[in-house]
């Protein structure tokens, strides 16, 4: 059985999480799945724009503690595959987290990776490593970027859930929806950004993206000057100008 699940229609990739039993909690196995597909959606002509969800009651319940103590480790080990929550991964095309149920640990900085996040009501968050004795290797670093570092500090710290309302008020979610709402709201939002330029919108995921780490707003801005230059060649660039022109909508090809 495959952990990581990968459809694509009318251009946006839904990949889900496939290990409902553990609540998809993450194993080595897992990881590796995951990164063969997110290679695959960078690729994929076919995908403009992708949703990540969990299959069950979970979006993801983290690291699977059972393999690490099982394996009698006192601490995580770096994963063979470079993962989304580490920053190893970076993709200029759109990911959405559909976030239902449980979110905790790497499954939070999971959802922190991605580019926009809608939750269900139902959905919990939580980083709590340090009541097994351990410690999150990547939400210390996406969370006070996100939102006010004492406010991420004292998430942290106390290894306290959040619901999705609390988390929503402090900008960790975008939107919360009912439940059985969740993936049309997900696909909506998918639809909506598909309706644009597909390079446009990668180009300006890559310059926010680079902008974040650039602590200078000049240098920031002419590092997004040298990605505008090269979108500007595309024939997406060209063909947007024309149907501007000519009072048409544009068709767009992603090249």
């Amino acid at each position: 059985m495959s952990l990581v699940l990968y459809e694509v229609n009318d251009k946006i990739a839904t990949i889900t999480l496939n290990r409902p039993d553990k609540l998809n909690a993450y194993n080595e196995e897992m990881v590796g799945e995951l990164y063969e597909t997110w290679q695959r959606f960078a690729k994929d002509p076919d995908a403009w724009t992708a949703i990540i969800t969990g299959s069950g009651r979970a979006f993801c319940s983290g690291h699977d503690m059972k393999v690490l103590v099982e394996g009698g480790e006192t601490q995580y080990k770096d994963h063979d595959s470079p993962t989304l929550w580490y920053g190893e991964v970076e993709i200029y095309k759109p990911i959405i987290a559909a976030v239902n149920g449980y979110a905790f640990g790497g499954g939070c900085s999971l959802s922190l990776g991605c580019d926009i996040r809608i939750a269900s009501e139902d959905a919990v968050f939580a980083y709590p490593q340090p009541k097994y004795g351990v410690m999150s290797l990547g939400g210390h670093q996406r969370l006070p970027k996100l939102i006010p570092p004492g406010i991420a500090m004292e998430f942290m710290l106390t290894a306290r859930n959040i619901t999705a309302e609390e988390a929503a008020r402090w900008g960790m979610v975008n939107k919360v929806v009912p439940k059985d709402r969740l993936m049309d709201e997900a696909r909506e939002m998918a639809h909506l950004i598909n309706q644009n330029a597909p390079l446009a919108v990668r180009h300006t995921k890559e310059a926010l993206l680079k902008g974040l780490r650039t602590p200078d707003v000049r240098e920031g801005i002419n590092m997004a000057k040298l990605v505008s230059y090269r979108l500007q060649t595309s024939d997406d660039s060209r063909e947007g100008l024309a149907a501007f022109t000519e009072k048409r909508k544009a068709s767009w090809n992603a090249r």
